[in-house]
């Protein structure tokens, strides 16, 4: 917008006679020069921006170090293995923080017993907060198997909030 309009300027002073035909024809070289770099400035940007775009595409994956990809799994495996509640609540207690263990009663022995296997599928991190994680896996007991996904929030190396969904299928 701003060159349009010094654009326009330039045009009108030199329609007024304020250049020489010398000065009105430097003028105008120069005003194509400045055409011409303004758009090599503004493709420039529009690939370093592309290439920005592509880069953080790129580290998505990447993201999840493999420290918190171990600490992960080894929870979800000891999440979805057992045959006591309580001693599988006793066996996650020590990847969660103090919160987490109170906001969802690990200390608590509900006296429920029943052999539990299960495993990991997969696990995702938000791109958005990537203090957040998905994890996708299943859990087979008393003869049925059910999908689970375990919500998780990590910081600093422990998890400080979980929801846990049992996925049910239509077919």
């Amino acid at each position: 917008m701003l060159l349009v309009v010094s654009y326009l300027c330039l045009i009108g002073l030199s329609g007024c006679g304020w250049f020489s035909s010398e000065e009105q024809a430097t003028q105008k070289t120069t005003t194509e020069e400045t055409i011409g770099a303004v758009e090599e400035t503004k493709e420039t940007f529009q690939s370093t921006e592309r290439s920005a775009q592509n880069s953080v595409l790129e580290e998505l994956p990447e993201q999840m170090d493999e420290t918190t990809k171990s600490f992960l799994k080894d929870f979800a495996r000891k999440w979805s293995n057992f045959t006591d509640v309580y001693k599988r609540n006793q066996a996650v207690r020590e990847y969660m923080t103090d919160r987490c263990i109170k906001d969802n009663s690990i200390d608590v022995d509900p006296h429920v017993e029943m052999k539990t296997t299960g495993k990991l599928h997969q696990v995702t991190q938000d791109v958005d907060d990537p203090t957040q994680y998905l994890l996708f896996g299943e859990e087979h007991a008393n003869d049925v198997t059910r999908f689970v996904v375990l919500q998780v929030k990590v910081v600093e190396q422990k998890i400080d909030a979980i929801k846990v969904y049992y996925v049910r299928s239509a077919y």
